[in-house]
């Protein structure tokens, strides 16, 4: 399974904002965060493909999935 994967804001300080990830069986945004070196707990939004998504939900071949941090601001 060949996934997009983009890390926005300060996320991954260091590495690469978009990233290529291969995956075999079925995973949940969950597992991809982890295989990438994301806490669960930093992330705020999640989007599938541009729709908003949880971190259990299971990806399918082929997605885009983006990642932000808690967003304040007024």
């Amino acid at each position: 399974m060949a996934l997009d994967i983009e890390v926005f804001a300060q996320l991954l300080p260091g590495k690469p904002r978009r990233q290529a990830l291969e995956i075999r069986g079925e995973v949940t945004v969950r597992d991809v965060a982890h295989a990438i070196g994301l806490d669960a707990k930093d992330i705020g939004l999640v989007t599938i493909d541009g729709v908003q998504s949880k971190l259990d939900d299971v990806v399918k071949t082929d997605a885009r999935i983006c990642f932000f941090p808690y967003l304040a601001g007024g």
